[in-house]
């Protein structure tokens, strides 16, 4: 088994976590968070790479000490390293991911609408 260099856990960090962030960003939009087309980008690019399923198993919300190692270690792999650069280079192409197309307010009309949905389906249901 190899043992992995400091900077290679420090890179491995950066890609769970970074992971993590956009796993989060593909489920909130299950839970009725507006789109964007930057997000629906992201998204794309997670099915483009067929990688859902893995990150779904991967990332938990309060992983163990052991599942957090575990995890890490995947993260040690090229290819979700590689889907990392893949994303962060996506985000760069469009950093609009709480923009909505048409609203001048940015994240703050980002999260009025999105707590406005909420408040709609609460009430309607």
């Amino acid at each position: 088994m190899k043992r992995a260099s400091d900077e290679e856990l420090v890179r491995a960090r950066t890609v769970l976590l970074g992971l993590r962030w956009f796993y989060g960003l593909y489920v909130m939009h299950g839970l009725l968070m507006p789109d964007t087309p930057a997000q629906a980008a992201l998204r794309q690019r997670i099915d483009e790479w067929g990688m859902f399923p893995f990150l779904d198993h991967l990332i938990t919300v309060s992983p163990s000490p052991g599942q957090f190692a575990e995890s890490l270690a995947v993260c040690l792999e090229p290819p979700f390293d590689n889907l990392y650069e893949a994303l962060m280079e996506q985000l760069a192409a469009d950093p609009y991911i709480f923009r909505i197309p048409g609203d001048d307010t940015g994240a703050a009309g980002f999260g009025e609408t999105w707590i406005r949905t909420l408040r709609e389906q609460t009430a309607a249901g």
